[in-house]
This record gives C-alpha cells, structure tokens and sequence, in this order.
C-alpha cells in the first residue's frame, strides 16, 4: 500500500478527510458487500447548500447507515460520503432518492456529466472500485488541507447607511486624496480611421479617484456603492478632494489634454470653479460625465453643457453600453465625445453590430473605445470605424513604448512601469528613475490593420 497522504501533507490538521482515509484504509482489507456513496453536496448553487439543509441531509442516512453496520463523514468542503455492509440494493436507491428530493430545487440533482455520469452522488462497490475510492480520498484529504491552510476570507463590507456616511466623510475631510488620484492616457490611432489622417499620439490623460484605494483606507469595512442615493452624495465630496488634489498637480511633463471624471452637481460647485479658474489655460480641459448623471437630470444637464461649451472645456459622455443605449438617442445630448465600454461580448457579430447601429448618427471621430482590456478590443474598434482607444491594455502598450527609450528601463518591469504610469504621487511614483519619460507621453507607431476583418 502507498504511503499514506498523511505523511506527504503533515498530520498537523486533523480533518474528516483524515478518519475517512482511516476508514477507508481498514476496509480495504475486507471488501466484498462493501459500498461507498460520495454526494457532491458542494457542487450545489450556494443558495440551495445551507447549513440547515445540510444538517437534514446527514440526520436522514443515519438510520439506514448505522442498520447496515456503516459510517458517515461531512467533509470540509460539505461532501457527504457513507460507507455501508450489504446494504439492501432498494433502501439504497430509496435512501438517495429522498436525498435527490431534498435538493430537488438545484440544477444538480437533474444533470449528468454528458455520458450518464450522475453529477449528484457516486456509487463505489468496493470489492472492483477499491483503488478508484482510494484514491478520491486521498484527493479529498490534500484539497481539505489546502483549503485549512488558505487565508481566511475576510468578511464581506457593510452596506453603507446615514450613520456610516456621516463618518466616512469626517475622514475624506482629513485626508490628502492625492495618493488616491489615478490617471489613464487615452489614445489616438489616426491612420486606422478614415475620417482622421492624424499620427498615432496621446489624446489625453483622465484624472479620478481610486474607489478601491480610499475605501481600503478611510472605510475598509463599508461598501461605498452599496446604497445608489448614498453613494451619490458621496460622490460630490469626493469630487471636491479630487478637484483640490487636481490644483497641487506636479508633473514633469504636463498631457496634451486633461480630462476630470465628474458628477453633474459639482459642475455647479464652487470648488470646481476654483479649481477653473486657477488651472493652466494653456491645457485643454475636458469633463467626464457618466450617461446616468445625464438620465437622472437632463435639464441640469442642459445648462451645464452650454457653460462649459461657453468656456471652451470639451465635454464628454462616460459609461455607454447596450442596456444605456436602449434608453436614449445620446446624439441628441451634443457631447464633443462619447465612450463606449468595451466588454468580449461585442466580439458577436449581432451584439457589436446591434450596439454601432445605435451610434450610427455620431460621428466616429466622436467615439472612443473604453476599458480596453485586450489586442482583441483595439481590434474590433478599428474594424468599426473607431480611432481613440483608452484601458489597460492602452496603458500596458504606452509602458512598454516608454520602457523602448527610458534610460533607466533596465531597472524596471513591464508591469511596474504600468503602476508607475497610473499615479501622481506616493512611493510607486517614486520608485521610478526617470520621470520625465513617466509623465512624457511616447511618440506612436501606426498599428497594422486587423487581418480578415471587414469595417461594417
């Protein structure tokens, strides 16, 4: 007999999978009459595996396990296997049966594997399936202390309430938001669309906050985005630590234009006609609106477009997608440029083409491609028609451009630079030998066009 997994993972977590390698190891030494039954409770959808149910699982094959002189474990990832000794062939069948019943609701009970495998429960008869059964619970025992030796899961944040709020905003009015600051440069590939005949550049670099980042530091506990009303009150104070991070900026090298993601209200706040009135001129700016603030108050967002337009500041619908474009004609609200969400989905021909013709009275110099995640997003915009393009791919491609003429790029990765390109201040930001490369944005090649595709 091999050496038991006991020897090869350590004894120092006792597990059920531990007393049933046990059991399973003594059997082995008389087989015949002796069967093995291994319910896969876990493969059941999370709603249908509660602990009640699982609870009720176990208490219904006591009776039948113990009358044919058997065992029952619960293992860690809530499998239930039993062993029996001659068991009656029908109360067997009845017994699973009940079981299957119990759990009637989960799609489990009614699928197989393709080739009338039950998904459900797995039937050993020991006396041919010995070494199979074997050798499942050894796996079982090595996942077990896989799984015991993992990390526990940290509990997952509180909705965020009135009472919470009131605290998380105490502590952003403490805090400099400038290490929460991140920046995304948005790109320009001219020669791939026939409207524009401009070389490849650097359009302009979005400025906005780190969600993530500040709730890990001011509420590590809350979900900011749990409550949509909350949230959205939220957003203006954060809005103003953004605006005030936005009038400190120091860079070695300043973007072509400068983009701030904003919500409607604070367009009409005094901190961004501060912030305004005290930024270099000479930048382009532009503000980026999420289409929802656009739907939930057009009028305000009326008035505001014609402000900005007065003052020369672009203005720019975010957050374009198929269930938003079903609600309106985004056309009509006059935006200087409209982005689109890239997600894979759009790579089918009825979803992508579905989703251009409802753009197909903007302006393709108009549109932008966002949250490019793949060679496969810049792909599909350029056989669409769109040139401008922004995402981690985008930033992964201007690092590795900038690493191509960085006197110091020896000392650093791919993905380090990739960091480094995102931040406006703090350690990342100084771990860097050459800023001046890190905020100058790297001259462009015209990309190849994508083979055996057809622009629509």
């Amino acid at each position: 007999m091999s050496a038991s997994p006991r020897d090869q993972v350590g004894a120092e977590i006792a597990t059920p999978e531990n007393v049933l390698l046990d059991a399973t190891e003594r059997v082995g030494k008389i087989r015949d009459g002796r069967f093995a039954v291994h319910l896969h409770l876990s493969r059941l959808k999370p709603q249908n595996r509660q602990e009640g149910n699982l609870r009720v699982a176990g208490r219904m094959l006591e009776p039948m396990v113990s009358a044919y002189h058997g065992q029952i474990f619960r293992l860690t990832n809530d499998d239930i296997v039993f062993m029996v000794l001659h068991p009656n062939p029908v109360d067997l069948r009845d017994h699973l049966h009940r079981l299957r019943g119990l759990f009637a609701k989960d799609p489990l009970t009614q699928d197989d594997s393709g080739d009338g495998a039950d998904l459900f429960c797995t039937l050993y008869d020991l006396a041919f399936d010995y070494d199979i059964f074997l050798a499942l619970v050894q796996e079982c025992l090595k996942a077990a202390k896989i799984r015991l030796r993992a990390p526990p899961t940290p509990p997952e944040p509180k909705p965020l309430d009135a009472t919470s709020l009131a605290m998380v905003l105490e502590r952003l009015g403490m805090i400099d938001a400038s290490p929460f600051v991140r920046r995304q440069s948005a790109i320009s590939l001219g020669g791939a669309n026939p409207v524009a005949n401009a070389q490849p550049a650097v359009i302009f670099q979005e400025f906005f906050v780190s969600l993530a980042d500040l709730q890990k530091a001011v509420a590590p506990d809350f979900n900011l985005q749990s409550n949509r009303w909350i949230f959205h009150h939220l957003s203006t104070t954060l809005d103003q630590r953004l605006l005030a991070a936005m009038q400190t900026l120091s860079l070695s090298a300043m973007p072509p234009s400068l983009h701030i993601n904003l919500t409607l209200p604070s367009l009409s706040d005094p901190s961004f006609a501060a912030f305004e009135a005290n930024r270099d001129q000479r930048i382009p700016l532009g503000v980026e609106l999420r289409i929802l603030d656009v739907l939930a108050d057009s009028r305000a967002f009326s008035a505001t477009r014609e402000t900005l337009r007065a003052k020369g500041i672009k203005l720019v619908i975010d957050g374009l997608d198929e269930s938003t474009l079903r609600f309106m004609d985004v056309g009509r609200t006059g935006a200087d440029l409209y982005k689109l969400d890239w997600t894979p989905e759009l790579a089918q021909p009825t979803r992508g083409d579905g989703l251009m013709n409802a753009l197909k009275e903007i302006d393709p110099a108009r549109l932008l491609l966002a949250r490019c995640d793949s060679e496969t997003a810049i792909a599909w915009g350029m056989n669409h028609g769109i040139s401008q393009f922004q995402g981690r791919y985008v930033e992964a491609m201007l690092a590795a451009t900038t690493m191509a003429v960085c006197e110091k790029a020896r000392a650093c990765s791919l993905a380090q630079c990739t960091q480094r390109h995102g931040v406006i201040i703090g350690p990342l930001r100084g771990e860097c030998g050459n800023h001046l490369r890190l905020d100058t944005a790297p001259a462009l090649s015209a990309p190849r066009s994508a083979p055996n595709r057809t622009t629509p």
